[in-house]
């Protein structure tokens, strides 16, 4: 499946509730069931039944081969997804800019992805987290280690996504967090900075998005094709949606039940027994003033001390 998908999304960031139907080769051995060969369609449906489904299809014609979506176009071989689905680029990839903040020359060693407050930030790849938290002036960060020694970077983020930690596996367009305007920065926006074996280069050369068009040859041929598997990916009966959820008690409803002087729950818990983490910046965004964090030691021990990452944000 993941070949199938890639360039697209993989099977790591398939959603809770989410449905997936194929049409497969399979292998036997024996005449009996081995194994699964390949993928010759999938259809993919989010959770939110509002959500647009995938479908792929495997497709070999005169001079095209592979996986096509239902437009018939194909990723650029790599596969890497731009952050933010549709978002300009507000300012490119340069070591000579002159700081919009400190107006002087420093390296903008990234690509700044214009986008509203609260915007979901995407993985540009699938890969293991390698950090979130605060990193100075590029505010609230995540950072993914991928294959080839190629790491990307997530800055200035309003918040992250839930549950996200170091060490989590990630799949290609899987939510990492939201834009926001943490650290050293104007104005609400994603900068996306990559690295190879360490050293920063221009991310755009991953070709975000990248995709070909089905050769004007092979057009009829897939349109045949694909109206073949849509009828027998549509024959797969879909299951029935799982029984919701029992709602969360309100939090009126907790301090009503709870006896007349009894310990309520303190700052930074939700009612729903969700941690919340208030991380306070200041106005220059370099962590001057920050609140403990979860977890950490008692007033007076010895925290071991982490070292934030390099994400080449310059602060804009």
């Amino acid at each position: 499946m993941d070949d199938a998908l890639d360039g697209r999304m993989s099977t790591e960031s398939f959603e809770e509730g989410s449905t997936v139907r194929v049409i497969a080769i399979e292998q036997t051995a024996l005449g009996l069931f081995a194994g699964y060969k390949g993928i010759i369609a999938l259809d993919y449906r989010p959770r939110d039944p509002a959500a647009k489904p995938l479908r792929i299809y495997r497709f070999q014609g005169e001079q095209s081969k592979g996986y096509f979506d239902e437009r018939g176009r194909q990723p650029y071989a790599g596969g890497w997804r731009a952050p933010i689905t549709g978002a300009p680029v507000t300012s490119r990839f340069n070591p000579k800019r002159m700081h919009p903040v400190l107006k002087k020359v420093m390296p903008h060693n990234g690509t700044d992805f214009g986008a509203p407050m609260g915007t979901p930030v995407f993985s540009a790849y699938r890969g293991v987290v390698d950090w979130v938290g605060p990193s100075g002036p590029s505010g609230n960060l995540v950072t993914i280690e991928h294959a080839n020694g190629v790491q990307t970077g997530y800055a200035h983020l309003s918040r992250f996504a839930a549950g996200i930690k170091k060490g989590d596996h990630v799949g290609t367009h899987q939510l990492v967090g939201y834009v926001g305007s943490t650290g050293r920065s104007t104005g609400a926006h994603l900068h996306f900075s990559a690295k190879k074996d360490g050293k920063f280069f221009d991310a755009e050369t991953l070709q975000l998005d990248g995709e070909r068009v089905m050769p004007v040859a092979d057009r009829s041929a897939f349109l045949a094709v694909k109206a073949d598997l849509d009828k027998r990916l549509d024959a797969i009966p879909l299951p029935e949606p799982p029984p919701e959820k029992p709602k969360a008690v309100a939090a009126a409803d907790v301090a009503a039940a709870a006896p007349a002087g009894s310990a309520s729950a303190g700052p930074g818990i939700h009612p729903s027994g969700m941690v919340e983490d208030d991380t306070e910046w200041d106005e220059e965004g370099d962590q001057d003033i920050a609140a403990p964090a979860l977890g950490a030691a008692p007033a007076g021990s010895a925290a071991p001390k982490t070292v934030p990452p390099d994400p080449g944000a310059g602060d804009e």
